[in-house]
């Protein structure tokens, strides 16, 4: 199944509609819910691509009840030395799970929040573009101080990780839900490549899974920070969403096609049977690059499957 995702045209609650006539018009087969949608905006859109045909097997949690006011955040599940938040963070994922999964969402994706280190990334990504970061450069230690930092933090996340992931994957066996987890693009957040591997590990035998976007593993690359190749293929077999999406430099999110296609960690090729395949890109994109995407998408993953070549040809 190739998903188109919320992000393309769907801005927190606004352009519903081009969403739904965007992915109907370009052939994909649903949808999928990015953050910052609230509740009563994910009924009425699963709702309206019902109409249309789309499912809507997707959606990041929690989902809101209404937006966030300015200057406020989502509380963390990785937050670290606050069991209260973690709770909080957990109870509105099991909301999030109870209003949607009787509307067909199977798969909720979760972010464990942001680490704060002591260099920020809007910094890092400065002195990147601005080569800062090469050797002999004005910054060309401070990515290694950074990283060294989060090394040294790690366990400590990790145990947050798992007091979190304990409640989110007894919610998710409750109700007959697949949790998949998103690695940040970069030290700032949780979990890293490596503490993904632990935790799916210990947390084999649940409902849990992996949201693997190769955009952010090229950009771990470019950070020094990449997977190892064995770890990255054990950590894409375990994708249960597969996010089709491609870096420039250190930013993600351009769709398949616009990117810096340097050597992905793992190709779309080995986009396993059971995850999502989730096309997605800016908002800005057009309905022509949409459809080329889709298109590429398909293309790489039609020796796995020719039934879909084959559905494609007849559209």
């Amino acid at each position: 199944m190739i998903l188109c995702g919320s992000e393309i045209r769907f801005w927190g609650g606004r352009g519903g509609e081009q969403l739904i006539r965007l992915a109907a018009d370009t052939g994909f087969d649903g949808l999928a819910l990015g953050p910052w949608c609230t509740r009563p905006d994910a009924v009425e859109l699963i709702a309206n691509a019902a109409t249309s045909g789309l499912a809507v097997p997707v959606a990041a949690a929690p989902l809101l009840e209404r937006p966030l006011a300015a200057g406020k955040r989502l509380p963390y599940l990785g937050s670290v030395g606050d069991p209260e938040e973690r709770l909080a963070a957990a109870q509105l994922f099991e909301q999030s799970v109870e209003a949607t999964i009787p509307l067909g969402v199977r798969t909720f994706t979760i972010a464990f929040g942001d680490v704060a280190l002591s260099v920020s990334p809007a910094d890092m990504g400065a002195w990147f573009r601005r080569r800062e970061l090469d050797e002999g450069e004005a910054h060309d230690e401070a990515l290694g101080r950074v990283l060294a930092e989060r090394r040294a933090r790690s366990e400590s996340i990790l145990d947050a990780c798992r007091a979190s992931l304990d409640r989110v994957v007894a919610a998710a066996e409750r109700w007959g839900a697949v949790v998949a987890i998103e690695l940040p693009a970069g030290p700032w957040g949780a979990p890293t490549p490596r503490e993904a591997s632990l935790l799916m590990a210990e947390y084999r035998q649940a409902p849990l899974g992996i949201v693997w976007d190769a955009a952010r593993m090229q950009v771990l690359g470019r950070l020094g920070a990449a997977p190892s190749d064995e770890r990255a293929k054990s950590l894409a077999a375990a994708a249960r969403v597969w996010r089709a999406n491609e870096a420039v430099g250190i930013d993600v999110g351009y769709l398949p096609g616009q990117g810096e296609d340097v050597d992905a960690v793992v190709s779309r090729d080995a986009c396993p049977e059971s995850a999502a395949l989730v096309v997605s890109g800016r908002g800005d994109s057009t309905e022509e690059e949409v459809r080329r995407a889709r298109v590429l998408c398909r293309r790489t993953n039609a020796a796995k499957n020719p039934t879909d070549t084959e559905q494609t040809a007849e559209r």
